[in-house]
């Protein structure tokens, strides 16, 4: 009887690890993704002031005869040039000088889009705020960027993100770069903590940003802070952020 009471206790204790395991497995389907789409301009430095050649005084004569090198500066220097016959200043004949010519358009073609909703907005979408991030050198801070709506009506859910495209290893590109490199952007929902998180950029399945009940639907605003090094050239980034509603 001893044995037969222990092989059934180590029956349910592999039923329920089964039981847990598989609910942990099942927590990982996937039911929707949004992607956020951030463009990053960088501002240059101030540029240096030039230094002008003084002017000179009103009513001061200019000198008849304007030097080789001085042309060769500036073409344009010394007295107005007119041009004549039988001169280097004249425009040969059929010069090439090309005028404006009408061009017959084909007609325009009718083209009909067709918006259809996105069914899967019901259970997670994004609210934009600050699309387009405009930063000096140095670290700036984004108060609520955007907002995130998550909602699931048959089981419990997470929420998970990371840099769209990023990997273990490899050359990721500014902001969020690729692992072991710290992504410059970060992230933080202040209806949870302040505290900032440096972008997952290892790829799948990312990092938990939060979880929900079954029926419980959320909208968190999301901070951002992104670090601009003073070695990176002023331009235009792009940043694209991952957000999967995963389910059991």
């Amino acid at each position: 009887m001893r044995r037969h009471n222990i092989a059934a206790l180590l029956g349910l204790a592999v039923v329920a690890f089964l039981a847990v395991f598989s609910q942990a497995e099942a927590l990982q389907s996937l039911r929707a993704t949004k992607y956020v789409v951030i463009t990053v301009v960088v501002t240059p430095s101030p540029a240096p002031v030039g230094f002008l050649r003084p002017s000179a005084p009103a009513g001061a004569r200019q000198p008849a005869a304007v030097a080789a090198n001085d042309l060769l500066a500036n073409p344009f220097a010394g007295p107005r040039r007119v041009a004549a016959s039988n001169t280097a200043w004249d425009v040969a004949p059929g010069g090439g000088t090309m005028v404006a010519q009408s061009t017959v358009q084909p007609p325009p073609v009718p083209v009909q889009f067709v918006a259809k909703p996105d069914p899967n907005s019901i259970y997670l979408h994004v609210i934009p705020h600050t699309p387009e991030l405009d930063v000096p050198y140095g670290t700036t801070n984004f108060a609520c960027a955007f907002e995130v709506y998550t909602f699931y009506d048959k089981a419990a859910y997470a929420l998970n993100d990371y840099g769209q495209g990023t990997t273990k290893s490899g050359t990721g590109t500014y902001p969020i770069e690729n692992f072991p490199t710290t992504s410059y952007l970060s992230w933080a929902t202040p209806d949870f903590s302040p505290t900032f998180h440096a972008y997952w950029n290892s790829g799948a399945p990312g990092e938990k940003v939060w979880t929900g009940a079954m029926n419980q639907a959320q909208q968190h605003c999301v901070d951002l802070s992104i670090v601009v090094p003073n070695v990176l050239p002023a331009g235009t980034y792009t940043a694209v952020i991952q957000y999967n509603l995963l389910v059991n």
